[in-house]
C-alpha cells in the first residue's frame, strides 16, 4: 500500500460499518446505503470529490464486502464497477483482489476474475481466502493439480476449514464452478441449503446462474427472437426484435450467463403469447389505443410489457406474474384496463406497478 494513502473513512465511520456486520450474518444492504450516503454527503459538503471517494481503498474494501454479501447480481455488478479506481492503492492487499475477483466471477467475467485472483495470492500469499478463490478458478480453467495446490496452501493457513475441505472434495469430483458456489460459509447453514431447507435457496440459484454462460443455448435464444442490436451485461441484456412491421425493444433483466439458463420452449411460448394479436395492441376503457413497445423478462420469470399510447406517447407498464410453468394452452385474450394505472414514463421502467391489471389464469 502506498505510503501517501489515507482513507476518507475515520474511526467513527469504521465503527458504524462494523456494527452492521454480525459475523455469519449482517445488515449488508444498510452497509451499502451508509457508504453511499457518506460519499454523497461528503461530496455535497466539498470535503472530497466523487473521484477521491472511488479511489479510496478502505471505502472500496467495505463497499465490495457489503455488495458481495448482499449476494445478488446487481450488487456484484456494483462492486465490479466500483473497484478499479482504487487498484493503484491495492498492492499487498489480499482482500481487495479477492473481493474484486468474486464480483467479476458473479458477473460472468471469469478470465478477469482468475487473473485478479492469481494476482491476489502473489501480492498477499498469507490471505487464505485468496487461495480459495484461486482454487475454484484454476479448477474451472482445467488446472486440477493447481487447484488442489491452492487448497493445500489455504489449509496451511486455515487448518480443517470447512470451505477448503468442501472445495477439495468437489475438485476431485469434477464439480463445475456454479456447483462450487452453491454453498454457505457456515456449515449448518450450508447443510440446510444442500437439503433444500432454506427459503432463500431460489435466490441463491438465481445469483449463481450469472456465472457460467452456455454459449450454444444463448445463440439459440438470440435466434428465437431474431435479435438485433444485442447489448450484453450493461448490466442487463438489451436488444430489438421485430413483430410484423413493428420493432419492439427487449430486455432480459440479467446477464448473458443467466439468459443462457432460460428454458427455450418457455421463452418461445412467451414470445408467441405476448407478441400475438391479443397483446400487441390494447385499448383502455377510455378507448385509447396502446401499442407494445418493449418486453422485459425478469429472473423470476415474470414478464413486463411496456405500452405506448399512439397519439400522446404516454407510456404504461404492466407486469405479468409468472406461474413457473410453460403457458399451455395459449390463454384467451384477457381484458385490460390500462385506465386503472398511473402512467409510467420511460422506455423500460425499473419498477412495475403493483396493481395487477391483467386477470390471472392457470395454464
Amino acid at each position: 500500500m502506498a505510503d501517501t494513502y489515507r482513507s476518507l473513512l475515520g474511526v467513527k465511520e469504521i465503527s458504524a460499518l462494523e456494527a452492521f456486520d454480525e459475523g455469519a450474518t449482517g445488515y449488508f444492504g444498510r452497509m451499502v446505503d451508509y457508504l453511499e450516503h457518506f460519499i454523497e454527503t461528503g461530496v455535497k459538503q466539498g470535503r472530497f470529490t466523487q473521484e477521491q471517494a472511488r479511489e479510496d481503498l478502505e471505502i472500496a474494501l467495505w463497499y465490495a464486502y457489503a455488495c458481495n454479501n448482499v449476494d445478488d447480481y446487481e450488487h456484484y455488478y456494483m462492486a465490479a464497477q466500483w473497484m478499479p479506481a482504487s487498484e493503484k492503492y491495492a498492492s499487498g492487499c489480499g482482500p481487495w483482489y479477492y473481493r474484486y475477483s468474486c464480483a467479476l466471477m458473479y458477473c460472468g467475467r471469469l478470465k478477469e476474475a482468475w487473473d485478479y485472483a492469481e494476482k491476489g495470492v502473489k501480492e498477499d500469499p498469507d490471505y487464505p481466502w485468496g487461495w480459495l478463490q484461486v482454487g475454484k478458478l484454476r479448477s474451472h480453467f482445467g488446472d486440477k493439480e493447481g487447484a488442489l495446490e491452492a487448497v493445500r496452501r489455504g489449509l496451511l493457513l486455515e487448518p480443517e476449514d470447512f470451505e477448503f475441505l468442501t472445495l477439495h472434495q468437489e475438485i476431485l469430483e469434477g464439480r463445475n464452478l456454479e456447483q462450487m458456489e452453491y454453498h454457505y460459509i457456515d456449515p449448518d447453514s450450508d447443510r440446510k441449503l444442500q437439503e433444500g431447507m432454506l427459503e432463500d435457496s431460489l435466490e441463491k440459484q438465481e445469483t449463481i446462474a450469472g456465472i457460467l454462460c452456455d454459449q450454444e443455448q444463448l445463440e439459440k435464444i438470440q435466434e428465437l427472437f431474431q435479435i438485433k442490436d444485442w447489448e450484453a451485461d450493461c448490466p442487463y441484456c438489451r436488444f430489438h426484435f421485430t413483430v410484423g412491421d413493428q420493432e419492439v425493444e427487449g430486455l432480459f433483466r440479467m446477464n448473458e450467463a443467466a439468459v443462457s439458463k432460460l428454458d427455450l420452449s418457455w421463452l418461445q411460448r412467451q414470445r408467441e403469447i405476448y407478441t400475438g394479436t391479443e397483446y400487441i395492441t390494447r385499448k383502455s376503457r377510455e378507448g385509447k389505443l396502446y401499442t407494445l413497445t418493449a418486453l422485459v423478462i425478469e429472473r423470476d420469470l415474470s414478464v413486463g410489457l411496456v405500452y405506448q399510447e399512439q397519439e400522446t406517447g404516454e407510456m404504461v407498464s404492466v407486469c405479468m406474474q409468472a406461474t413457473g410453468e410453460i403457458y399451455s394452452p395459449m390463454p384467451e385474450a384477457l381484458l385490460v384496463s390500462l385506465g386503472l394505472m398511473q402512467p409510467s414514463r420511460g422506455a423500460i421502467p425499473i419498477q412495475y406497478h403493483e396493481r395487477a391489471i391483467f386477470q390471472t389464469w392457470m395454464p
